[in-house]
């Protein structure tokens, strides 16, 4: 016969068998300097996929450090392993609003002479601080290229499926480097 427990009162010495079932831990919570390894799609407002990582590896990021765009990383606060989540994301929490000053014009020696120029290339130019920064080309001239310093995806509103599959506590070494480090480490 089983042993009740009556309220206040321990349970003595036993197996989990004779004692009764365990309690479980609750799940790690997604907060700040949480790694979470994720599987997303990504979609435009016609249901166009955009991106993906189904089929390949899980996307590892480190929780809070502006790893992924502010509007989804705010959806998986308190989210744990095994939850899923839909979540639209407008362009002011995405990759910002589409700002008409950021195209500019140059000219055709700049690009190098590696470079042959197509409508829609993607090309990383050096920033006034030194950083690359990916321009795609608008428009090809005569003498000169229409370069768009905007996100590929600014303005636009983005659709996440987004099903969470681990969450753990960052080690010193991400955190020093404010980027998660996935199973293989890292390569820098």
């Amino acid at each position: 016969m089983a042993h009740r427990r009556r309220a206040g009162e321990r349970w003595p010495n036993k197996t989990q068998d004779e004692a009764g079932p365990l309690c479980y831990a609750l799940a790690m919570q997604i907060a700040k300097d949480a790694v979470v390894a994720i599987n997303y799609t990504l979609k435009d407002d016609d249901g166009k996929i955009l991106d993906t990582n189904e089929g390949k590896d899980l996307m590892h990021y480190l929780h809070g450090h502006g790893n992924i765009v502010p509007g989804l990383e705010r959806a998986l606060v308190g989210k744990s392993a095994g939850d899923k989540i839909e979540v639209t994301v407008s362009p002011a929490d995405g990759y910002g609003e589409y700002d008409e000053s950021r195209s500019f014009e140059v000219p055709k020696s700049e690009l190098g002479p590696q470079v042959v120029p197509q409508k829609g290339a993607v090309l990383t130019m050096r920033g006034p601080n030194g950083a690359g920064m990916p321009v795609t080309i608008l428009k090809v001239k005569m003498k000169t290229v229409v370069l768009d310093g905007n996100h590929q995806l600014a303005g636009r509103n983005l659709h996440f499926s987004v099903e969470i599959r681990r969450v753990r506590k960052a080690k010193k070494e991400e955190l020093a480097h404010k980027h998660a480090h996935g199973p293989g480490g890292h390569a820098h």
